[in-house]
Order: structure tokens, then sequence, then C-alpha cells
């Protein structure tokens, strides 16, 4: 079960990916990835950026990645949808991680819950999951100019 001193923790991991994921942000203009800022206009993410406002945020370690997984990321604990690998993040040095998998279709993106049920996850919630060593948020929306849906998962290591 969640401790509830952990809540405060799982909210600060997950708004600024969350947010600048479902907005499509990454845009924000005379900042790097903004439109007329940083790196040229391109939408290319300036991971470093990232790192160093979220680091500053929460007085931890963070390796944010633009579509790849963090190196330290439990590939064979926590199953994934298929799809594009967009914005991840490891926090603390692997004692937290965000993940977003941009998926071609809504029964794709419905498929989350299902898979980590399949691995033994329990459902505590309508959008969290637990087992053992894991705990697992999950959010999927449709809000994807290209039609794409996105799932963005949220993991904390259970202590």
């Amino acid at each position: 079960m969640l401790k509830r001193n952990l809540r405060p923790w799982l909210l600060a991991i997950g708004v600024i990916p969350l947010a600048l994921t479902l907005t499509g942000c990454f845009g924000i203009p005379n900042l790097p990835g903004g439109s007329d800022g940083g790196n040229g206009g391109t939408d290319e993410v300036d991971e470093e950026f990232v790192e160093d406002i979220v680091e500053g945020g929460t007085d931890s370690d963070v390796d944010f990645e633009s579509g790849s997984l963090p190196a330290d990321f439990p590939v064979g604990d926590i199953p994934l949808v298929p799809g594009e690998v967009g914005p991840s993040m490891s926090i603390s040095n692997g004692a937290a991680w965000t993940v977003t998998i941009y998926t071609e279709d809504e029964e794709t993106a419905a498929s989350a819950a299902q898979l980590l049920e399949d691995a033994g996850f329990n459902n505590e919630s309508v959008f969290a999951w637990e087992n053992e060593e894991y705990l697992v948020v999950i959010v999927a929306s449709d809000q994807d100019d290209e039609g794409r849906w996105y799932v963005y998962y949220q993991i904390q290591r259970q202590q």
C-alpha cells in the first residue's frame, strides 16, 4: 500500500513530464525546445535543460531521455505497451521512473492495465497497480495531433 509520505514525491516526479507530454510542450518560447528559443527552433528536447529543472525542484539526481528508456529502467519487471518511447526519466538513481509510450490506437493503450495484471500486479485504484517491488500509475490520453495515444507510466520502487 502507498505510504502517506510518498504521495508528494509521486506527484512531484509526475507533474512535470505529464504536463510536458500531454500539452505537447517543450515549446515554450525562448527556452530550449521552444519555437524561437535555445536550440534554433527545432522540436528536439534539451535533455540537460529538463534535468536541471527537475533536479532543482526535487533535490534528486535525474536522468531525462527523449526517445529511449532510462538506462536503469526495470525492463524485465514492468511490462510496457508496444509503441514509440517518448519522454522518460529516472529519478534518484532508480528509485522512480516516468515513461511515455506513443501507441497507434486506443486498443493498444487500453492494454496497459492488463499487461500489468498479467505480470502479477494488483489493481489498487482506478489507475494504480502494485506488487511487492513497484507501484505503477498509468494515465492514457488521445491528445496527439497525429491521432496517436499516449500511455504515461509513473513507477516507484516500494520501500
